[in-house]
């Protein structure tokens, strides 16, 4: 907590497609700046969905680290970006919205346009999407909607350089742009006890993947890496089912490495550092990545990490430095970089220090500040 509060306190509403307690970068992005601004003496309500991603009904009414949370049914629901709901923001001061493509943030920002609005586009705008059909939709969308909705903010909030090179090549004024990612908590960096990690490799090496399993962040081509990396690394996967849990266990059977493979589904926090703490590396093979929050976490305690060289993560990694860029889709490359790491412990180590000193930037603390003064821009204009 800081010892000075805000020169105006402001009671702030955030829109997002899904939040607490489901998990994933967003979710994460809006609920570390949340707490932090109620700790600043903000008053700050999320609105969101009463459905989670798999189907489960929320409470309409909850709260957490202090954030008010109100959950609406939704009207329309058709995946995660595309289910609609109408928050009731009358009482908002300033609407920050959660997420580009979010049918909910366009009639949002039609209905509340005399209001005080920032927008963040967390999963990025400018990375064309491996899929062709997701790619035509994406034109006619940005074309017909979305750039329309981006024009109608005050000030949009990216990840990267890249998406604010995007939006002014679209014809979108820089003064409306801030680029702010993700933050990292102080807990990110304290140590994480390797116990619980080592329990489940029975005290074998391991290269970590955290995420959703979803086909988008390569978890299929990390998979094929396992047969060809040497026979003591395991393979741990921690993070929901996106939709390719049971291909995955299919495909480990078919390549006979079942043996060498855990899938522990969603992990607590301590967990997750145990992971982290004890990995020889973290593994982010994502073919479409607008940040990697994962290469940050695994940076803050210490571990070199290899991904793919696409969207932020070619901006966030100095290959050969705090990390290893591959192609994405080579499962060859990719392997060839998990060995690498997995073998090298100097190399692993010089890695994994350039990274923490990386992480530094990422700070709650450094970057909580950075928000609120686009807030106090924003109602003071």
């Amino acid at each position: 907590m800081t010892s000075k509060g805000p020169e105006r306190s402001l009671t702030i509403h955030h829109v997002a497609p899904h939040f607490y307690p489901e998990i994933g970068g967003l979710e994460d992005s809006v609920r570390r700046f949340s707490a932090w601004l109620v700790e600043r003496g903000h008053h700050v309500v999320v609105h969101t969905s009463a459905l989670t991603i798999s189907g489960e009904r929320l409470a309409p009414r909850d709260s957490i680290d202090g954030i008010e949370i109100r959950r609406y049914e939704p009207i329309a629901r058709r995946g995660y970006y595309r289910t609609l709901f109408r928050p009731d923001l009358s009482a908002a001061q300033l609407i920050h919205l959660h997420g580009y493509a979010v049918r909910t943030n366009d009639r949002v920002v039609r209905e509340y346009r005399d209001r005080r609005l920032a927008f963040s586009l967390h999963h990025g705008v400018r990375m064309p999407h491996v899929d062709a059909r997701t790619r035509v939709l994406r034109r006619g969308y940005d074309a017909l909607v979305g750039l329309r909705t981006l024009r109608r903010v005050g000030r949009i909030v990216v990840p990267s350089v890249a998406d604010r090179d995007w939006l002014a090549h679209h014809r979108v004024p820089a003064d409306r742009v801030s680029i702010l990612p993700t933050p990292l908590p102080k807990e990110a960096f304290d140590a994480g006890n390797s116990s619980w990690a080592s329990a489940q490799t029975g005290g074998a090496p391991f290269v970590l993947y955290l995420g959703r399993l979803h086909q988008e962040k390569g978890v299929d081509d990390l998979l094929e890496t396992v047969p060809h990396l040497p026979a003591s690394i395991r393979l741990m996967y921690a993070g929901p089912d996106g939709g390719r849990l049971d291909a995955l266990r299919n495909r480990a059977r078919e390549l006979r490495v079942e043996d060498r493979v855990r899938f522990l589904g969603v992990v607590s926090e301590g967990q997750k550092r145990s992971l982290l703490a004890t990995c020889s590396a973290l593994a982010l093979p994502s073919l479409f990545e607008a940040q990697g929050l994962a290469v940050l976490e695994a940076w803050a305690l210490g571990r070199p990490v290899v991904a793919t060289r696409v969207g932020a993560l070619a901006e966030t990694i100095s290959d050969g430095e705090t990390g290893l860029l591959v192609p994405y889709h080579d499962v060859a490359a990719l392997t060839q970089a998990l060995i690498r790491v997995s073998t090298d412990r100097d190399l692993a180590r010089k890695m994994g220090s350039l990274g923490r000193e990386a992480a530094e930037a990422f700070r709650l603390e450094k970057l909580g500040p950075q928000l609120e003064a686009i807030y106090a821009e924003l109602v003071g204009s």
